[in-house]
């Protein structure tokens, strides 16, 4: 088949559906499939390894955020499969436009998350999900979910699931198990942002931007605090905008010596950085749909604490690879920490041990790639038979 990925960001920008659909990309090109993905400009570090795959960075009209305007989707054509990230804000609509235009190629949507926006945005985006977003959902020859309890908490999701079924496919983020994996480096880690021995890390991992206002690190902050225990101490992998406003915030609360800012991480770095905590905190609002650091984390043997959001909960398996908290209650998310640390290091290896388990078991990526060629497939055949019944369709409407 001839694949493209098209994707609002791809690395070196971390972000969920760019990390996806590299590896998407560089897995089914190992396959031998001919793969592309189309994406925006870099704008700086080295570019990802995608295997066979090719990457064709556009350059932009126009962006919005992570929102690039790129004219040249519209001149992109001649494949089996087109597969877009959703959210994809103008992206969407040119592969819109660009399928009125024919041929059409079979398109698959992974819906990651609604786009959503804070202040004036807000409106504009929910908007846009009611408009443009419900006309891919409703082109699509197949939407993939990351989970069915996601899937039920979009709204348009849940019409689609009722309206058609068989259009809906579960397919998880995965995680590269080799990369991610136990290790003893994390002594080294401690020691280079001043942790001192003896204490409990929880590693807290985003992108700290206006575009990731709903990874929440404000209320990771306030749970350490409010657990009033001097043994627990947050490492913040992660940069953006959003940075120094949180140092403030964390010195305000008094916390200057129990939260460590270790700055931006790569994939090739963020192995050892979680390898140099205890367990990892995820303490996201709405539209978080699944977390990839959850199997990151998990993979990397370490036990979670994560809020109760519908894809989020169902990630690993609650009580066994780590504890789920009301997302809108603080002092429930500080007990789970609470918990954590009185676990000690065997009660939480013990969970870590079952996390590694459950990634192998569910989240690798040659299991989801197999998942995603068979779903390539059927989107095809679904395509060819739509195509046949509008041409039906044409054909009785010729005068004889």
């Amino acid at each position: 088949m001839r694949i493209a990925h098209l994707t609002a960001t791809f690395p070196p920008y971390l972000g969920g559906a760019g990390t996806t659909a590299l590896h998407l990309a560089g897995g089914l090109a190992a396959r031998g499939h001919d793969v592309e993905v189309l994406t925006a400009e870099a704008g700086g570090g080295p570019e990802p390894d995608v295997g066979g795959a090719r990457v064709r960075r556009l350059p932009a009209l126009a962006s919005i955020g992570n929102a690039p305007l790129l004219p040249g989707l519209l001149r992109a054509g001649g494949y089996d499969v087109v597969h877009l990230h959703h959210p994809f804000l103008f992206g969407t609509e040119l592969t819109l436009l660009r399928r009125l235009r024919g041929p059409r190629a079979a398109l698959v949507v992974s819906y990651h998350n609604r786009l959503v926006g804070s202040g004036a945005r807000a409106p504009l985006f929910r908007g846009w999900e009611l408009s443009w977003g419900r006309w891919l959902l409703r082109a699509a020859d197949r939407v993939c979910v990351l989970s069915e309890g996601h899937a039920r908490s979009v709204p348009q999701l849940a019409a689609l699931e009722r309206r058609s079924p068989d259009r809906l496919a579960v397919l998880p983020n995965g995680v590269d198990l080799e990369l991610f994996r136990p290790g003893p480096e994390g002594a080294g880690v401690r020691a280079a942002h001043g942790i001192p021995e003896g204490a409990v890390v929880a590693a807290f991992v985003a992108t700290l931007d206006r575009a990731h206002y709903f990874k929440r690190l404000d209320r990771a902050i306030d749970a350490v605090r409010r657990t009033r225990d001097e043994r627990l101490h947050l490492l913040v992998v992660g940069a953006g905008e959003d940075m120094e406003s949180h140092r403030r915030a964390t010195a305000a609360a008094g916390l200057a010596d129990r939260v460590h800012f270790a700055g931006a991480a790569g994939h090739e770095r963020l192995p050892a950085l979680l390898r140099g905590a205890d367990l990892l905190l995820l303490s996201s609002d709405p539209p978080e749909s699944f977390g990839i650091v959850l199997i990151e984390a998990m993979a990397t043997r370490l036990p979670t604490v994560s809020t109760d959001l519908p894809g989020v909960s169902t990630v690993g398996v609650p009580e066994e690879t780590g504890l789920v908290a009301p997302r809108d209650d603080p002092e429930a998310l500080a007990a789970a920490l609470r918990r954590m640390v009185e676990l000690g290091p065997e009660g939480r290896r013990r969970m870590g041990t079952a996390g590694r388990a459950h990634a192998e078991a569910h989240y690798a990526w040659p299991r989801l790639v197999e998942r995603t060629e068979a779903i390539y497939a059927e989107a095809i055949e679904r395509g060819r038979l739509s195509n046949n019944m509008q041409i039906g369709r044409a054909t009785t409407r010729l005068p004889r």
